[in-house]
């Protein structure tokens, strides 16, 4: 017969009851380091400082999905390309979101609580990594924009947490202003320049008819005059229009594609109007350049002054949607809770760290004490053999 194989506490069927006076064997190891442990975690907790938390939170944006097609349908055509540009660029709450959590905004959180010298970093990237740890930016499904700030002092955690929201507001409003506000000014500026060729068009004709005498257009050219004045007005005014959209919109933009179509699309209707081409099925009896000299001189001066009329029209629309648009734009974010220094702290929860930290010693030291104790038994087992 072989020798017998050593054997191991877990080759034996062992009961609750060899557990337990395992355990009973060891029962101040137990209660040492369980005590030990416990008494480390109450230190611990109560040496550990205070953090009290402050929460700010701001309305979503105003939705203007009901304002857009009110507004849109009251527009001539020429200007629902830039309208349609310019109320889809609404911010959202996603963007607010965005806005508190970039550099910009950190920066000068950091600078205005002198947090350098609070969290006690030597460089500023340290400053903006503490800064983001006690920082939670979050956004309900509703679209509601918390600001939750964590700090030792309850007043800084409050006054920084507001002054989150103070400073979304302030880039809100520059980057709102800065948008509409330089739309507003180059329509301005163009309405002005044409306000003033208007006004050198009509001076011009009348300067013709002193000079001339009346002339007379029969209808015909008369109609073909005004039609090619409004085509090259409602040209210019769709250029102006395109310009507009492209100082905050890319070349891919849907809506600077449509408007660059119909800018292609004017200028051959305008070049077949001045050459006598057929339009829209339509025949174009005597070409421009074929009326006689006097009459061609004063079509000319007509269709000028045509020209700066419309464009005068549809600009002086495009500036009071300009108008509108920036008013519209430069709100001031519409606050929900003011954060307050709260009175009762958020963090060390020490009843959960001493809990936590008793029962892990337990399960520690009994796992100790079984080993200990179980390991003995093949040695012991083995010497009595």
């Amino acid at each position: 017969m072989g020798a017998e194989e050593k054997r191991t506490p877990l080759d034996d069927d062992i009961d609750l009851r060899e557990y337990w006076k395992a355990l009973a064997a060891r029962k101040r190891l137990v209660g040492l380091v369980v005590g030990v442990c416990f008494s480390a975690s109450v230190v611990v907790s109560l040496l550990l400082p205070k953090t009290y938390a402050s929460t700010a939170s701001v309305l979503p944006p105003q939705d203007d999905s009901t304002l857009a097609p009110t507004l849109l349908s009251q527009l001539p055509s020429s200007l629902t390309g830039i309208a349609s540009g310019l109320l889809g660029t609404s911010s959202t709450s996603d963007t607010w979101v965005g806005i508190l959590g970039s550099q910009t905004v950190r920066d000068e959180i950091i600078r205005r609580f002198n947090l350098r010298e609070v969290y006690g970093d030597d460089y500023i990237e340290d400053v903006r990594t503490d800064l983001g740890k006690a920082v939670t930016i979050d956004e309900t499904k509703e679209g509601i924009v918390t600001v939750t700030v964590e700090d030792r002092d309850p007043k800084r955690a409050a006054d920084m947490a507001n002054a989150f929201i103070e400073e979304l507001d302030r880039v809100n409003k520059k980057v709102a202003t800065t948008s509409g506000g330089r739309i507003r000014v180059f329509v301005k500026r163009r309405l002005e320049e044409t306000e003033k060729d208007l006004a050198g068009a009509e001076e011009e004709i009348k300067a013709f008819q002193e000079k001339n005498g009346a002339v007379r257009l029969d209808d015909q050219s008369k109609a073909i005059i005004d039609t090619i004045g409004a085509v090259k007005g409602q040209l210019m005014a769709k250029e102006v229009e395109l310009q507009t959209l492209l100082s905050y919109a890319t070349p891919n933009n849907p809506n600077v594609q449509v408007l660059s179509a119909s800018v292609s699309e004017l200028k051959g209707q305008l070049r077949d109007l001045e050459q006598g081409k057929r339009v829209k099925g339509k025949s174009i009896f005597i070409p421009t350049d074929k009326f006689p000299d006097l009459t061609l001189q004063y079509a000319r001066l007509l269709r000028d002054a045509k020209v700066q009329e419309t464009l005068f029209e549809l600009l002086t629309q495009q500036y009071e949607m300009a108008r509108i648009q920036e008013a519209k734009d430069s709100p001031t974010v519409q606050v929900l809770d003011t954060a307050k220094p709260a009175e009762k702290k958020a963090r060390p929860k020490r009843t959960l760290i001493v809990a936590v930290s008793t029962l892990l010693s337990l399960i520690l030291a009994a796992g100790a004490a079984l080993f200990i104790e179980l390991g003995k038994r093949p040695s012991s087992r083995d010497n009595h053999a």
